[in-house]
């Protein structure tokens, strides 16, 4: 039995990072990794921040292009990073932290709800786009940067207090036909799939 528990822990030992379930990735991984959903052309002017074991946003990198991305959080079982114009990421945030505080979903998109009312939250003046990935973290490869399809891909283009009617798109998921989220609200936004979402 003691021979058999060596023999698999040195199988572990060589597997590669991307495989376990916690990874090491340096500063430089981080930054590469956040910018992984945006376009190609947006990747290199794009901001990224990172989530501090406090809660709060720290910088990583500034940016050029109005762009910011958030970076993976390390040593759990998820990849997951996202992108989001600067003049709506406060309400990403700040509904990251409703969440935090311990408000379940609709709690938290509640208070945002009251907050966006009063006027405590900014809307963005116009449209603006997001993209995220997301999936196991064995999807990822920090080394070589780049996911597998393991990872899922979408795009989001936010529309406050936009109709899906208004829109001209579905409110229900179809496969990777584009269709809207929130209508009317001010979260209002149309999805962009890569392919039907599994998580």
């Amino acid at each position: 039995m003691l021979q058999l528990s060596f023999l698999l822990l040195s199988a572990l030992c060589l597997l590669p990072a991307h495989a376990l379930g916690a990874q090491r990735v340096t500063p430089e991984q981080q930054r590469a990794a956040a910018v992984l959903p945006l376009p190609e052309p947006l990747r290199a002017g794009a901001a990224v921040m990172t989530i501090a074991p406090d809660g709060t946003l720290q910088p990583l990198r500034k940016g050029t292009n109005g762009m910011i991305c958030l970076t993976d959080t390390p040593a759990d079982s998820l990849f997951d990073v996202r992108c989001y114009h600067e003049s709506f990421m406060p309400l990403v945030n700040r509904r990251r932290v409703l969440v935090r505080s311990g408000l379940s979903d609709s709690a938290a998109t509640g208070r945002l709800d009251a907050e966006v009312g009063q006027g405590s939250l900014r809307l963005p003046a116009g449209p603006t786009a997001g993209y995220r990935m997301l999936g196991p973290i064995a999807g990822y490869d920090p080394v070589h940067n780049r996911t597998t399809d393991l990872i899922d891909r979408w795009q989001s283009i936010h529309m406050p207090y936009a109709t899906a009617a208004a829109m001209g798109v579905s409110e229900v998921a179809n496969g990777i036909e584009p269709y809207a989220m929130s209508s009317g609200t001010w979260w209002a936004h149309v999805m962009i799939m890569q392919r039907p979402l599994r998580y």
